[in-house]
């Protein structure tokens, strides 16, 4: 299973405070031990690695950029980067939903998910449905 994985889950992951906490941290362990293939970009990375920095400290950051390193030196995580052409691409979902409170990352995002067919996101943002993705864990409402 091909599975792109979004700041909230891997805060969800990292941050024992996070209300997603024991739920993202199982499914993570899950999908590690299903080998699912995951996907995630440098933006989400540069937004993940900021935001634990900020509300958890320098020191997790640091962790959390070794168990990614580690997670890709063991073909389990790919990192994308995002080019221009994506760049470009996150705009016009960007410009599109003027209606919603995307994130410009979230629109990257989705347009990395286009270009490599990945159709579920591991995510606790609902904004991932909107887009026509398939959120996971599946949540009970």
């Amino acid at each position: 299973m091909l599975v792109f994985v979004d700041t909230s889950a891997w805060i969800g992951v990292v941050a024992r405070k996070d209300s997603f906490h024991p739920l993202a941290r199982d499914f993570y362990k899950n999908l590690l031990d299903e080998k699912a293939l995951l996907v995630t970009s440098n933006y989400v990375l540069d937004e993940t690695v900021t935001r634990i920095r900020y509300d958890i400290g320098h020191k997790p950051a640091l962790e959390f950029l070794q168990a990614v390193d580690a997670a890709a030196s063991s073909g389990l995580l790919r990192t994308y980067w995002v080019s221009e052409e994506v760049a470009q691409a996150a705009r016009k979902l960007f410009e599109k939903y003027n209606d919603q409170l995307l994130s410009f990352t979230d629109c990257t995002s989705a347009a990395v998910c286009e270009r490599l067919a990945v159709e579920n996101v591991f995510t606790f943002d609902r904004h991932f449905s909107m887009l026509g993705f398939q959120i996971l864990p599946v949540l009970s409402v």
